[in-house]
This record gives structure tokens, C-alpha cells and sequence, in this order.
């Protein structure tokens, strides 16, 4: 049991031929000289001319110099594009003001759509209190007259008592 444990082993488990040491100079320089003896015997297969890197810069200009420029196509200018678009803008203007009979005043336009302005620039009831003077404004100005008894009966059916009781 006590040849089992690691430290009673001995040995590393590596092994080396016989003789190895005393022939591995020997067999290392003779594959390095058959290595370079193949080496030595392909060849690349690309070959250079000779004073072919002195000439190449002159055949290289005289070739770009031969080349001739391809000729150029005018466009037409944007300055017409913009004196079109210019008079045909100015065209539909005039029509929209010399025929347009329709006039905007405050019973023309719906209530929901000046609500919606409203809302959306984020008015306060403060904001609207500035505008008017007390003078200007009387308590008869909110009260509709002509509600009938049955329209009253209708409203104060469907309205919660709570809503009714003021703090």
C-alpha cells in the first residue's frame, strides 16, 4: 500500500532510447544540412528583370499621361430648379388668398378643437382670470335661461350628492 502513494515514487515515468545522447549531436546537424540542402534546391519560381524597378516609375507616368480625360457632362444648374419651384410656390399662394372666401372667426371653429389648444399650451385658470376685467364678465354671461324643467330633472337625476356638498 505504501508503493502506491506519491511520495514513494521514484522515477519520473519518462524514458529515452538507449544511446540517445551520445548520437543526438550527430543526427540534429545531419538533418539541419539535409534541410538546407532542400531548401537550396526549390526555387521560388518568380524571377525579377534586370533594372526592372529603375524603368518601372517612367513606363508607369508614360501610360497615366496617355490616358485622356473623359469628358465632362454639364447638369443642369439648381438655380432653374429653385426660380421653378420659387414661381410655382408664389402661383398656389396666390390662389389660396384671391380665392379663399371662407371666413375663420370664433363660432366657426369647435369648442373641442380651442380645448385642445388650450390643454396643450398648458393654460391655467389664472392665466385666463388676467385677460378679463370683473366688467367685463357678469354672472348672467354663464346662466342659460331657456332650460327647460325636464332637462334640470335630468341633470340632478345623474349627478352624484357628493359632488353637490362644498367643502
Amino acid at each position: 500500500m505504501k508503493k502506491n502513494k506519491l511520495h514513494n515514487i521514484t522515477t519520473s515515468g519518462f524514458k529515452t532510447p538507449k544511446h540517445y545522447f551520445e548520437s543526438f549531436e550527430a543526427d540534429f546537424f545531419e538533418r539541419l544540412n539535409e534541410k538546407e540542402a532542400i531548401e537550396s534546391s526549390e526555387k521560388s519560381g518568380y524571377s525579377v528583370p534586370e533594372n526592372y524597378f529603375d524603368t518601372i516609375e517612367g513606363k508607369v507616368l508614360d501610360q497615366l499621361q496617355d490616358k485622356q480625360e473623359p469628358p465632362v457632362i454639364q447638369l443642369k444648374p439648381k438655380r432653374t430648379l429653385y426660380y421653378l419651384t420659387g414661381i410655382a410656390a408664389s402661383i398656389v399662394l396666390l390662389f389660396s388668398l384671391v380665392f379663399n372666401t371662407d371666413t375663420i372667426t370664433l363660432d366657426t371653429i369647435e369648442t373641442s378643437s380651442i380645448e385642445t389648444f388650450l390643454y396643450q399650451n398648458e393654460y391655467s385658470n389664472d392665466d385666463f382670470a388676467t385677460l378679463f376685467n370683473s366688467n367685463d364678465i357678469s354672472e348672467s354671461d354663464f346662466i342659460d335661461v331657456n332650460i327647460s324643467d325636464e332637462t334640470l330633472n335630468q341633470y340632478l337625476e345623474h349627478i352624484d350628492p357628493e359632488d353637490l356638498i362644498l367643502e
